[in-house]
C-alpha cells in the first residue's frame, strides 16, 4: 500500500494506493466485528423480548386433540355448507357470504381509491409545496389504527352491518392510497408540464394532458394492490360487523363451538376468493405497464 498525496481545494489529502488485488483485500476494512457485535445486539434483545413475554414458559396448554380436528376438518370441509346444499340454502353458504366478503372490500376499495385522489394532490410536495405537511399528517392520523380497532370503534355509531364493515375499509384505506398517490405524483415528469406552462395552458390544461397520462395506470395498480389487501381485512372485519359483515364472523362462531368441518368450507372458499383476486389484478396491472 502507497500513501499518494493530493491538493484538494487547497488542501493537502492522502489517498490509499493499492498495488495488487491482493494488497487491497489485506487492508480492507475489518467490518466483522461490527456485523458480529450488531448480530449480538440483535440476538440479546430477542431473548430479552421472548423471556418477557413467556416465550419460553412452559404453562401453555396446548391442544393437541383440537389441533388434530381442525386439520381434519380442514382437509375434509363440509361441501354442502361451502355449495348451499342439502339442508343449506345459498343464502347460509360459505360461497354467499364469501361473495359479500368480496363485495364489502371491493366497494369500499373503490370509493377510497376514489375520495384518495384529491387527498394525494394536496399531499403532494411537487405540487403543494410545503403545504403538503398538513395533509400528510391526515393521512397518518388516518393509518394510525388498525382496521379491526377502527370497527369495534365505529360500531357505536353505525352498528353491526356490512356497511360498517365496508365504512371501516374505505376510510382506513385512504391512508395509504392517498400516501401512494402522492408519492406517485412527486416522480411525474416535469417536462410536459413545463412545455405546456409555456404555451399558456390553464392549471386543469395541464393536470388533464401532461399529469393525468402520466399518473393513471399508476393509480390503478395502487387500487388493485390495495384491493388485494381489503378483500383479506373483509373477512377479518366480519367479528366486529356482525352477521351480515361478511365471513369472519362465521369462522369466530363455529370455530367456539368446534363446526371445524364448516370452519374448513370457509377458509377453503377464501382461499379460492384470494387467488383469484390475486391473479385477476396482477393480469391487469401486466396490462397496464
Amino acid at each position: 500500500m502507497i500513501l499518494q498525496e493530493t491538493k484538494v481545494h487547497g488542501k493537502t489529502k492522502y489517498f490509499r494506493h493499492y498495488e495488487s488485488g491482493e494488497d487491497a483485500y489485506h487492508y480492507r476494512p475489518k467490518t466483522w466485528i461490527i456485523r458480529l457485535v450488531t448480530a449480538l445486539f440483535i440476538l440479546g434483545i430477542f431473548v430479552y423480548f421472548s423471556i418477557n413475554l413467556g416465550f419460553f414458559g412452559s404453562d401453555y396448554d396446548v391442544k393437541w386433540d383440537q389441533i388434530g380436528l381442525m386439520f381434519k376438518g380442514f382437509l375434509m370441509p363440509d361441501f354442502e355448507y361451502m355449495f348451499g346444499l342439502g339442508r343449506w340454502t345459498f343464502e347460509m353458504s360459505a360461497t354467499y357470504r364469501i361473495l359479500q366478503t368480496f363485495a364489502i372490500g371491493f366497494c369500499g376499495t373503490l370509493i377510497s381509491a376514489l375520495i384518495s385522489i384529491p387527498f394525494g394532490f394536496l399531499a403532494s410536495r411537487k405540487i403543494m409545496g410545503r403545504w403538503s405537511i398538513i395533509t400528510e399528517v391526515i393521512l397518518i392520523c388516518i393509518r394510525t389504527f388498525p382496521e379491526i380497532l377502527f370497527g369495534f370503534i365505529l360500531i357505536k355509531g353505525t352498528g353491526f352491518g356490512s356497511f360498517t364493515a365496508m365504512l371501516v375499509i374505505a376510510i382506513h384505506s385512504i391512508g395509504m392510497i392517498g400516501k401512494l398517490y402522492a408519492e406517485q405524483l412527486d416522480v411525474i415528469d416535469d417536462g410536459q408540464l413545463e412545455a405546456l406552462n409555456a404555451c399558456g395552458a390553464s392549471w386543469a390544461q395541464r393536470m388533464n394532458l401532461a399529469v393525468s397520462p402520466q399518473i393513471k395506470p399508476n393509480f390503478i395498480n395502487v387500487a388493485l394492490y390495495r384491493l388485494d389487501l381489503n378483500v383479506r381485512t373483509a373477512a377479518l372485519l366480519g367479528l366486529c360487523a356482525g352477521e351480515d359483515g361478511g365471513i369472519g364472523y362465521f369462522i369466530d362462531t363455529y370455530s367456539k363451538n368446534s363446526h371445524w368441518r364448516l370452519v374448513g368450507a370457509i377458509l377453503w372458499g377464501i382461499i379460492i376468493m384470494v387467488l383469484l383476486v390475486d391473479f385477476v389484478s396482477s393480469w391487469i396491472r401486466k396490462k397496464l405497464v
